[in-house]
Formats: C-alpha cells, sequence, structure tokens
C-alpha cells in the first residue's frame, strides 16, 4: 500500500534580514506574506522519497547536506532519496552561517518528519500542461552581432530571442483514498515574477500566490507549491511584443499565478490515481571546474564598471564575479545532481540555474513518459550556462562561476541516473 503525507511550515526571517537578488543590498523593512517551506512524502514498503520547496533565492549545499542528515535520523530516509530546492524567489532570505540559516535546517528537518510521520494511505497521480503566455528567454540577438540580456523591451536593436521556452506545467497530485487533497506540487520554468516598488519587503512572490490560489480554486485547505524548473534564461518581459505594465508587482504577480493555478487545475481533474507504485531515488557527485582566475586586465576593468555604476547586466556580473564572487571558488566544487522515481514519473533536481536548453535536453533524453526538472535542487552554485550560450556571451554565462561544459556536464549527469532508475 502507498503511503504519502505533506506538511507546510513558515520559514519566514526577522526584519533586518539581507534579501538577495539584485545588484545591491536590501534589508527586509516589513513582511508582506510569509515564507515557506513544503514537503511531500510517499512510501511503500519502507521505500520513501521525500521533496522538499523552499520559498528562497537558493541554499547551498552545505546547509542542505545537515537538513538530510537530521532527515535520515528522524525518517531513515536516505539522503538520494530526499530532494530539497528552492523556488528562487527574489524577496526571501540570504542564507549562511548564521542563526536563521541554522533555525532553517531545522525547519526543513522538521517539515519532511512531520510529513512522514503523518503519512497515510494515499494515491498520486501527474500530468502536465502547457503554458506559453508569461514565458519569454531573455537572451537576444541584438543588431550588432552580440547577445544581450534583458535588453530593454521595445529595443529596437533586437533581432530575435537566443533560445527557446518551455511551457509545461507540470503537475504531481498526492490524495487519499477517499480523493480529499494531500498535498499538489507544481513545477514551471519561469526565473521569478516579483520585484519592483516593495523591493525591502519578504514575500515569496508568484510561488506563495500560486499556493493561495489553487486550494482558493479546489475549496480545500492542503499543501501546495510551486517549484522552479530549468528557467536561468527566462522570464515573463515580452521584449518583442510589450509586456503589460502593472502598478504593484503583486498585482502581476498574483495574475501569473493564477494562469498555472488554472492550468494546475486542469491537470489535476484529469489525473488518473494509483497506489500501485515503488518510488525509487538515485543522487551522483559531480565536479566543477572554475574559470581562469582573473588576469590584472579583467581586474582593471572590473573596478571600472564597479566604480561607474554603469553597462550591460553582462558587464555588471562580470565586475560581481571579479571583484567579489570568485574569491571564494575553489578550483574545483563537487555538488549534487539527482533523480527520484514515481511511477513513469520522474524527477530531476540539479543544483543552480540550469539555463533551459539544457533543461530541455534532459526532458528530451529521459526514457520516462513525464520528466520534470527541479532547479536549485539539493545545492546553489549560480548559473549552470550551456557551450552554445557561452560562445554568445551575456549576462548568464559572464555571472557563471564555473568553466564553459558545466551545462552539459549536468545533463549527462542526470540521463545517466534517468537511465539507471528506468531499469531498476
Amino acid at each position: 500500500m502507498l503511503n504519502g503525507g505533506a506538511t507546510t511550515l513558515d520559514i519566514t526571517p526577522p526584519l533586518g534580514t539581507l534579501i538577495p537578488g539584485l545588484f545591491h543590498e536590501r534589508r527586509a523593512e516589513g513582511v508582506h506574506d510569509p515564507l515557506n517551506v513544503r514537503s511531500f512524502v510517499l512510501e511503500r514498503d519502507g521505500g520513501g522519497i521525500a521533496i522538499v520547496v523552499c520559498d528562497l533565492v537558493g541554499v547551498s549545499r552545505t546547509y542542505l547536506d545537515r537538513a538530510k542528515a537530521r532527515i535520515a535520523e528522524s525518517t531513515g530516509l536516505a539522503p538520494e532519496r530526499v530532494l530539497i530546492c528552492c523556488t528562487h524567489t527574489h524577496s526571501g532570505a540570504q542564507t549562511g552561517d548564521d542563526a536563521y540559516t541554522a533555525f532553517l535546517v531545522e525547519r526543513i528537518a522538521d517539515s519532511v518528519r512531520m510529513a512522514w510521520d503523518g503519512r497515510d494511505a494515499a494515491a498520486v497521480g501527474w500530468g502536465c500542461a502547457q503554458e506559453g503566455r508569461p514565458v519569454f528567454n531573455r537572451r537576444f540577438h541584438m543588431a550588432d552581432g552580440t547577445v544581450r540580456t534583458n535588453p530593454g523591451i521595445g529595443n529596437p536593436d533586437v533581432v530575435k530571442a537566443a533560445g527557446p521556452v518551455d511551457p509545461d506545467v507540470g503537475v504531481i497530485c498526492i490524495q487519499k483514498p477517499d480523493g480529499e487533497p494531500v498535498g499538489l506540487l507544481c513545477n514551471y520554468a519561469l526565473h521569478y515574477v516579483g520585484g519592483g516598488d516593495h523591493e525591502r519587503e519578504i514575500s515569496a512572490d508568484y510561488f506563495g500566490h500560486f499556493s493561495r490560489l489553487i486550494q482558493r480554486m479546489r475549496g480545500k485547505r492542503f499543501t501546495a507549491a510551486l517549484s522552479n524548473g530549468a528557467s536561468g534564461d527566462i522570464n515573463n518581459h515580452d521584449v518583442i511584443g510589450g509586456s503589460r505594465s502593472a502598478n504593484d508587482r503583486h498585482q502581476h504577480s498574483e495574475r501569473v499565478a493564477a494562469l498555472l493555478a488554472a492550468q494546475a487545475l486542469w491537470v489535476w481533474n484529469e489525473m488518473e490515481f494509483t497506489g500501485d507504485l515503488l518510488p525509487g531515488g538515485e543522487m551522483v557527485e559531480v565536479a566543477l571546474q572554475r574559470k581562469a582566475r582573473p588576469s590584472p586586465a579583467d581586474i582593471a576593468r572590473a573596478r571600472e564598471i564597479d566604480e561607474s555604476g554603469r553597462g550591460t547586466m553582462a558587464d555588471r556580473a562580470f565586475a560581481r564575479r571579479i571583484l567579489r564572487r570568485m574569491a571564494d571558488v575553489p578550483d574545483e566544487t563537487r555538488t549534487w545532481v539527482q533523480a527520484l522515481r514515481i511511477g513513469d514519473l520522474a524527477l530531476v533536481g540539479v543544483p543552480g540555474e540550469l539555463l533551459v536548453r539544457p533543461g530541455l535536453e534532459i526532458k528530451k533524453r529521459s526514457p520516462f513518459g513525464q520528466t520534470i526538472v527541479l532547479e536549485l535542487a539539493n545545492d546553489s552554485v549560480g548559473y549552470l550556462p550551456d557551450e552554445q550560450a557561452c560562445k554568445e556571451g551575456g549576462y548568464e554565462p559572464e555571472a557563471a562561476l564555473y568553466s564553459p561544459g558545466s551545462g552539459e556536464k549536468i545533463v549527462e549527469a542526470a540521463v545517466g541516473l534517468l537511465d539507471r532508475l528506468h531499469c531498476s
């Protein structure tokens, strides 16, 4: 018999907490809506998995490994069977060696333990819809032959988008045998929707709106989460066609969340549920090589950009990487790639902001009937561009800490895990 459970716990930080996600420093002066950690568990005959979604921009492996160790102690779930990912809200809390992150580690572990201890007879279903209206590749070929990220809405020098989008709305639902909902996990490849006038307020951004809206649409209380797909180069601004201007960021965040909630409800109503499956999971460590150490010329150029405060997103990313981010990056960083199996559904956890093209490659090469990619899973290593994006240049390759080929390395590791899981 399949058993399932789900739990939501608050992880909102205190005021004064640093809010990451932009080029300038911000500290929380208010809370628009809470941050949460949401956990989903499935178990049969002693074999189980857990999927955890945190309303945060990203959390490094150091702390998530600690959370997994605590989870193993309290539930017996091995680390390769626990996938912990972040939504990438740009209105969340910074994490590091501090009291908040220590609290977060325990809260993640508590969330999984509560879902595990509360598990009961259940069935699970999954499916996929398409919603292309709010997603746009943010990298563009320009008239001068360069590739730029976010070149500005209506920019006359834009030629065409430099990459695809992924309109899949992946949905997993756990319910009791009588049909009562236990938990719903949705996945969509969109960087985030938020920012703007209230940038010093804590918020889960559109991910939080989704959770509230899908429960309101169903008319039931249950654990609902929206996770992020491979969306390192995806946003919700229509540069060529012209984006709608919203007076308040929460108005637009709610608007996009409502589209996804409606699609999730559509998929949910068409699902076939089963309890006849055995969940599984595997994880592999991957070594990423850091970019070459900066030359004196690189440092001089970075200082000039930093002091002037001018330049494209790529220029500012270059300056920040050279002057601040590269100093603590070792020559080799070891990180995780993970895959979970739920019947003919596979979930792949990648450790950073994977661009959409390698994310689509994982789905294309997967042997499973449906595959969902969850980024910022088990680690937060920054951008993971593919070779093509590195050759083109632009913000994401400039911001990336690791050598070209990192995106392809993640893809190959993921496909290898999927092939093994499919044969097991």
